[in-house]
């Protein structure tokens, strides 16, 4: 298993509000249905920069404890697997994954209006993908703490 862990963020909301969101995958969908062709073309576009032009993502669909997506055409899920009392990690694992990942999201308070957020990223690589794929890796914590830190709260 090969672990990515990302820097520290500190995230513009309560503990409370960042958990509720993150906690409760429905409300993705609600996100990305009132979010604007604009804005759902915009993210798409940036997804496929970070991915060197060669990531698709599509097909997102969430429920209260998963997230199921389309990346370059192969079917993905992700399921919340532990929520962590009170409002302190939220543990993700694959599903329909050619390779096994787990994620944690810890959560921290800072003040009242700030929380503090780590990523934590384990994949299980096959060795000989290893050489091709762990260094695509080495952000994708960090992308993925930097992203929590924009998510309307």
């Amino acid at each position: 298993m090969s672990k990515y862990q990302s820097e520290v963020k500190i995230i513009p909301a309560s503990q409370y509000q960042v958990w509720n969101r993150i906690s409760d995958l429905s409300q993705f969908q609600t996100m990305k249905d009132n979010m604007s062709p604009e804005m759902k073309e915009s993210l798409k576009a940036k997804i496929a920069e970070q991915g060197g032009g060669k990531v698709t993502l599509s097909d997102l669909s969430f429920t209260r404890d998963t997230a199921l997506f389309k990346v370059n055409g192969m079917q993905i899920g992700l399921g919340i697997v532990d929520r962590e009392e009170p409002m302190k990690c939220v543990k993700f694992q694959s599903d329909q994954s050619p390779v096994d990942v787990t994620l944690w999201v810890q959560l921290l308070p800072k003040t009242p209006y700030e929380t503090r957020c780590r990523v934590t990223v384990e994949v299980d690589i096959p060795f000989f993908l290893k050489p091709m794929v762990g260094k695509k890796l080495d952000g994708v914590a960090d992308q993925l703490a930097e992203m929590l830190t924009k998510i309307p709260y």
